[in-house]
């Protein structure tokens, strides 16, 4: 530095080994961190490997669930067809020789479900009908009390039974995946 009147202050020189010393603090810090730089990069790139195993491991875990259920989609779309073709198998007759006969039998053969059907429906509702008769018309009973006499929780219960076994067969088997 220089002072105002142009003279040159004296700058103390600190001496070599003050640089020496700090050179070989330096020196052991980065020697000592040093050592250490190559084992945390390979943790570091070892943690790294893991978590990419991990993820590529997770992916064919799930490609294997969906393969798995592609293939039990498969085997009940298989198992469905095979039902319906022993079904249509077991609904052909033999024919008679005779062209009416022949005729009734194959309508009533793809109609015996719901012929059987037809038959109960028709018992329940004489059945009905007679009670309907016998409060309304013998006992005298207003048409509220009547409807309340003839309607019970059973009449619901079997109602809801039977447009559940027709109409719910299938939905069932598609919305909680049974067979």
């Amino acid at each position: 530095m220089q002072a105002e009147d142009g003279i040159r202050d004296l700058v103390r020189s600190r001496g070599l080994g003050d640089v020496y010393k700090r050179q070989t603090i330096i020196s052991a810090i980065i020697g000592f961190v040093g050592g250490f730089i190559p084992e945390l990069l390979k943790l570091w790139n070892k943690k790294e490997d893991n978590k990419h195993e991990l993820a590529v491991l997770d992916k064919q875990i799930e490609a294997n669930r969906l393969l798995h259920e592609q293939k039990l989609e498969e085997i009940n779309t298989q198992a469905d067809i095979k039902e319906s073709i022993a079904l249509y198998e077991a609904s052909k007759i033999e024919q008679t020789g005779v062209k009416w006969a022949d005729a009734f039998l194959a309508v009533y053969n793809g109609t015996v479900r719901p012929t059987i059907t037809y038959g109960f429906v028709g018992l329940y509702m004489c059945v009905k009908f007679t009670m309907i008769y016998t409060y309304m018309w013998i006992q005298k009973l207003p048409a509220i009390q009547t409807a309340q006499a003839v309607w019970t929780e059973f009449d619901n219960s079997a109602l809801m039974l039977v447009l559940g076994y027709y109409f719910g067969q299938r939905m069932a088997q598609k919305v909680f995946n049974v067979k």
